[in-house]
Order: structure tokens, then C-alpha cells, then sequence
């Protein structure tokens, strides 16, 4: 990400920021509400336009690119939902039959430790347990790079570390995860690197080691 700019009329969300993201690391963005965070990762997704400045996924232009970008990353959106009346495999399978490639439900729901929840609808699911579902929909394309935006906000502290564990198991498969988040723990407990953000523009960058002696 090179300076990268989004305005929006005379209201600039995104002022000039740079950062590198490195393979098969947790990179969070961190930052309260507004700060700039969701655009900027938006942007990096491929679903919204940047006013200037240059964006590469994977080596490739956000611009240019959106397609190839679009099947080789995973996505849980701030607001995520999914089909009340299927169950979580039922979920999971409808997503990945999207993509000409999928990895299998079941491997899926092992990955985000969900088997006794297998053949439970969506609706009847907990917080933290609709988040994991998202997890597993996110990875259902076998993505290089897993964008959440803020996956724990609104869940008590448990369904927040067993959101913190799915994580920690992406990582530990090699996966580069991109972050969003405003509490500040989940970042220095989950990133290898964090960039703080406020009103578009970055704060600190760094480690959270760095970060907490700086």
C-alpha cells in the first residue's frame, strides 16, 4: 500500500498511508471507529475504489486485477451473516460452491472446531460461534490472504479468545491474516505487526513490542 488517498467529497477517510504486509504474518489495523480502517482494507479487497496512490495484492493492481485478486482471498466482512435455516456445513458448502475450487466442509469445520455444531442451523448458533462460521466461509477458496474486520467486536471475552484461537491456527497454517481491530489487546495478543490509525492517517507502526516501549 503507497500513499494511498480515499476522499469522499471534501471528507478525506484515508490520507497518504503506507504499508507493506509480509507473507504468512498477522498484520492488525488498529484505530477506534472511523479511523480509516474498513476503507482502507475495502480497498485492498477489491470492493472499493482508491482516489489515488497504488494498491498490489499478491503482486497485483487493485486497479487492473480484480478478479484474480478477488479468488485468491478470503473475507469476513464487519457484518457478517448467512442463511438462518442451513446449518453450518450446509453454509459453508453453498459458499464454497461459489469458487471452481473449494476445500471440503468438513475440513473446514475441524479447522474452526465446530463438529458438534455440524448439523445446527445458523440461527440457533451463539455470537462467537456465527464468527467462527465466517471464519470457515472465508477460508472456503483455500485463500493466500484472510481479511477480518473487526471479528470479535460484540462478544463476551470467551467467544472473543475462541475467535482469538481460529487465528492462531490460520497463522499456524502459514496463512497471511489482515486484521481490523479496536481493542488493543486482541492486537498485541494475535499481530506480528500492528499499524495504529487515526482520522486516515498512521499513528505508530511497528511490533507490538516496538509499539509499547516507542
Amino acid at each position: 500500500v503507497h500513499k494511498l488517498v480515499k476522499r469522499y467529497g471534501s471528507f478525506t477517510a484515508v490520507d497518504g498511508i503506507d504499508f507493506d504486509v509480509m507473507k504468512g504474518e498477522v498484520f492488525s489495523l488498529l484505530g477506534p471507529n472511523g479511523a480509516g480502517k474498513t476503507t482502507t482494507v475495502e480497498i485492498m479487497e477489491c470492493l472499493r475504489s482508491l482516489t489515488s496512490g497504488e494498491v498490489r495484492v499478491l503482486g497485483m493492481d487493485v486497479n487492473k486485477e480484480t478478479l484474480k485478486i478477488k479468488r485468491r482471498i478470503g473475507v469476513l466482512p464487519q457484518d457478517f451473516n448467512a442463511f438462518d435455516f442451513l446449518t453450518v456445513k450446509e453454509n459453508i458448502e453453498y459458499f464454497g460452491g461459489m469458487f471452481d475450487r473449494s476445500l471440503s466442509s468438513e475440513e473446514l469445520i475441524k479447522a474452526v472446531d465446530l463438529g458438534e455444531k455440524r448439523d445446527v442451523w445458523f440461527k440457533k448458533l451463539s455470537g462467537g460461534l456465527k464468527q467462527r462460521v465466517g471464519v470457515a466461509i472465508s477460508m472456503v477458496n483455500d485463500p493466500d490472504i484472510i481479511f477480518l474486520d473487526e471479528p470479535t467486536t460484540g462478544l463476551d471475552p470467551k467467544a472473543r479468545r475462541d475467535v482469538w484461537g481460529v487465528v492462531q491456527g490460520l497463522k499456524a497454517k502459514g496463512k497471511t491474516v489482515i486484521l481490523t481491530t479496536h481493542y488493543m489487546e486482541e492486537a498485541e495478543v494475535l499481530s506480528d505487526r500492528v499499524g495504529i490509525i487515526d482520522h486516515g492517517k498512521f499513528l505508530a507502526l511497528g511490533t507490538p513490542r516496538e509499539i509499547i516501549e516507542e
